[in-house]
């Protein structure tokens, strides 16, 4: 944080207690001068030292009298010679039996020097003339605050103050004795009242600003300061303005409404510093507040959101050789994490954790940020270590005197909280679940823990769950920014389109700079987006019984279809045309298909629905096609669909060759326990215009097996089976009836991460068995690798080339593939 100039506990009051101490210096018996020697003491008093002081140090020791002596003692004293004082005293006066005076002026002497133990044996020799002097008593409390003695010093001026309560003198003298104890605030309290008292007086008044300034109350101090120029010099009027500009930047980190009230603070901090730096930057006695000024205006800047600006200047500083404090690299850190260089503030983070001057009292937000620096510097390990070793260092309770159990520790709440996010975003959601609940349980008025929770249901594929806790939290905090955009997440989930518009505008106007806002917003503007999708495929076949003629695919088989969608209407519906062409090579002959197809797409909540019409050319004229396909959502882990078709898109390109189209259909139920498994049945009927009545079923399923940041294995199982009312004197592979189980399984190691770009690989393998009615069982084998790649949401691109050998009519076949996919949205 800021630091504002704590310099004055040390400033020279002595001044104002040289008028407060010596309302008894006066000497009566020189009203009436008669002598020289007289006159010269009178003009002493008046400020002219020098004649009286010259004649007195000629007087030889052997001669001088006690009254002499007590003379040059006070007049050097008044000449601000401290060390003159001191050495008459030990050379001429300490065996003497001298007045109140004199004893007064020496032992004030020995303070102004530091010589605490000395002044204090004067001040004891001065009382014991006269016990109840409260000049004395008001002295040595004042020599016992300088010398540490913090609690007698108090003690003795309170007891001043309590016998005159009244008197501006002894409320300044408790004053400096309770700043020396460094109790600012019940100083300033003592200082508060001797303004009340004797405010007029400049003095009191300078030192009533400065008590301001150290309590941290700037503003006030300002505000006095330029009601009375010249008050106080334009040093410290230079540290006050930059006092205050140091604790608007304090106040323009809490939080707030919006984020718009803490620019207004925030640009006010800027304004005071560039006002201060372009005054004083001129001025090399300055030079040091400026360079202070400088790393404090990095805190407004960071308070406005202006973080390249805070890296700019910190790298200036750098270059100038200047040494960054720790709170000032904390917003550095954080800057440099809101511009996505999360590797400099991990660095910068470690430093500001280990800094000898590090606040305790922000170790646990700091290594919360640096637990985000190294989750998106892709070192997900090490932030869950980190995660874990925070939360084992908290205790759950603070112990308080005459608590036997202590009060509930916050932070000890918040790292646990960390951890078991952590094992959410490393890839541990089942562990993280469990954590996070237990945690829930013990505090359910916690909005941070249920925000987490309802993360982390989104996380696991479970957005209704996810809705039901966070529609709980709304009642508790309904502005949230948080709640808002987690609601709009869940929302986008959900297809409840209008829904996030609602929210996502709402924390857009309160919170533009927000990262997770932002983020928010880019999402829905991506949503916003026309799509295009392009899917390709190519292979060749080995062996069979046609050679390299394959019975399904056929042999340098090659497709591709590109689909549009227009951007979302009326927020549920979208347009979409696309276009295919089909070639490959059978015993038959080479087949040709070409189609195109414009539709209509419905989404919302629960339902997705398309309509289309096709047009099909493969050869023997333009024929048209449609389809009808709805799938619905009953809960979080259920779905069902189907779909009809009119000449079906999925009639084996060998059968179109022949001229033999079908019409078909195909329901299916899902069942998704969470994201790592799930099983889907699927039936597809279809209807041949050569009579042939065909039925497939298939059961698929998946089951997560392993994750951890970076790698997930998946063990897979396709079950497969078909029936076939006709299977002879038919031009396309139409086994009488069927059966294939194939277990696979697969593998997803991401090469590269940062934020929205990432690069994958993937890996499959399988083998399993395939039998055909009256050609026997045989094996299945399946070996595939791919990669994927996506950037800035918009773009992503996978391929994969896999070989699978399997019998076909009794025969063994090969078939090398090769399948791409791209979706790109502008």
């Amino acid at each position: 944080m800021p630091r504002i100039d704590g310099a004055f506990l040390h400033r020279g009051l002595r001044p104002l207690y040289r008028v407060a101490l010596c309302s008894q210096l006066l000497w009566p018996a020189l009203a009436f001068a008669n002598t020289p020697y007289d006159q010269m003491v009178l003009d002493a008093r008046a400020g002219n030292y020098a004649p009286a002081l010259s004649v007195l140090r000629q007087v030889p020791a052997n001669q001088v009298t006690t009254g002499q002596i007590s003379d040059h003692l006070q007049i050097a004293g008044w000449a601000g010679l401290d060390a003159e004082v001191v050495k008459v005293y030990e050379t001429q006066g300490r065996a003497r039996a001298l007045p109140v005076l004199a004893l007064t002026a020496t032992a004030r002497a020995y303070r102004n020097l530091k010589r605490w133990d000395s002044a204090t044996q004067v001040y004891d020799k001065a009382l014991a003339l006269e016990p109840e002097n409260p000049d004395l008593q008001l002295g040595l409390a004042l020599t016992q605050a300088d010398a540490g003695k913090s609690d007698d010093a108090v003690a003795r001026a309170k007891a001043l103050v309590a016998a005159k309560p009244d008197d501006p003198s002894r409320r300044l003298v408790l004053a400096y004795a309770l700043t020396r104890a460094g109790n600012h605030y019940d100083a300033l309290f003592e200082y508060d009242q001797a303004f009340i008292r004797a405010g007029n007086k400049p003095e009191v008044a300078r030192e009533y600003v400065v008590a301001l300034q150290r309590a941290r109350l700037p503003e006030p101090a300002l505000r006095l300061a330029r009601q009375r120029p010249g008050l106080i010099d334009p040093v410290t009027l230079r540290r006050i303005e930059g006092d205050l500009a140091a604790e608007r930047v304090r106040l323009a980190e809490l939080a707030t409404r919006s984020e718009k009230e803490r620019y207004v603070i925030a640009d006010r901090a800027l304004a005071d510093y560039d006002t201060l730096i372009a005054t004083w930057s001129a001025d090399p006695q300055a030079h040091d507040d400026v360079v202070r000024w400088r790393i404090d205006r990095m805190g407004a800047l960071k308070a406005r959101a202006r973080t390249a600006d805070v890296i700019t200047e910190y790298q200036k500083l750098l270059a100038e050789g200047v040494k960054i404090p720790t709170y000032a690299l904390r917003w550095v850190a954080s800057s440099y994490l809101d511009q996505r260089e999360p590797e400099i503030a991990t660095d910068l983070y470690r430093q500001v954790l280990v800094a000898p001057n590090a606040d305790a009292g922000d170790r646990l937000e700091d290594s919360t940020a640096l637990y985000y620096a190294l989750l998106e510097s892709d070192k997900a390990d090490e932030a869950r270590n980190l995660a874990e070793d925070l939360a084992k260092t908290q205790r759950p309770r603070i112990e308080l005197k005459g608590l036997p159990v202590g009060n509930p520790n916050d932070e000890w709440m918040d790292a646990q909280q960390l951890a078991a996010q952590a094992g959410t975003y490393g890839s541990d959601l089942p562990h993280g679940e469990e954590r996070l609940q237990a945690l829930v349980d013990q505090a359910p008025g916690n909005i941070g823990l249920r925000l987490a929770q309802a993360d982390l249901y989104l996380a696991r594929d479970w957005p209704r769950r996810s809705e039901n806790q966070l529609k709980e939290t709304e009642s508790m905090s309904p502005r949230d920014a948080g709640l808002e955009v987690a609601q709009a997440h869940t929302a986008m989930d959900l297809q409840e389109w209008r829904q996030m518009d609602a929210l996502t505008d709402d924390v857009v106007a309160r919170f533009p700079d927000n990262r997770q806002v932002q983020r928010l917003a880019r999402q829905r503007e991506v949503h916003d987006m026309a799509e295009l999708r392009v899917e390709a495929y190519g292979g060749k076949s080995y062996g069979g019984d046609d050679g390299d003629a394959g019975a399904v695919n056929g042999s340098r088989d090659f497709g591709i279809e590109t689909t549009l969608y227009s951007p979302p209407i009326d927020e549920d519906w979208r347009v979409f045309a696309g276009a295919g062409y089909a070639t490959g090579d059978f015993q038959e002959g080479t087949g040709h298909h070409r189609w195109q197809r414009v539709g209509l797409e419905r989404r919302t909540r629960d339902m997705t629905l398309e309509a289309e019409v096709s047009n099909h050319s493969y050869g023997f004229g333009d024929k048209q096609g449609a389809r009808l396909a709805i799938a619905r959502d009953i809960n979080d882990h259920w779905q069902y669909g189907g779909s009809l078709e009119y000449l079906s898109a999925q009639t084996p390109l060998r059968a179109l060759n022949s001229d033999i189209t079908a019409n078909g259909g195909s329901g299916f139920i899902r069942w998704r326990a969470n994201e790592s498994r799930e099983w889907k049945l699927a039936v597809s009927p279809s209807r041949f215009s050569d009579g042939n009545n065909r039925v497939e079923a298939v059961l698929t399923g998946r089951e997560g097996v392993y994750s951890a940041p970076g790698v997930q294995v998946d063990l897979g199982l396709e079950v497969g089976t078909s029936h076939n009312s006709k299977s002879d004197d038919v031009p396309y592979f139409n086994p009488k009836s069927d059966f294939s189980v194939l277990p696979t399984v697969n593998v997803n190691h991401v090469l590269y991460h940062r934020y929205e770009t990432s690069w994958s690989q993937q890996f499959q393998a399988g083998a399993g068995t395939y039998s055909q009615r009256d050609h026997g069982t045989g094996g299945i084998g399946l070996l595939g690798y791919g990669q994927r790649y996506s950037w800035n949401d918009v773009f992503e691109v996978g391929g994969l080339v896999s070989v699978i050998n399997r019998p076909f009519d009794g025969d063994r076949e090969t078939d090398l593939r090769l399948l791409v996919d791209l979706t790109y949205r502008f």
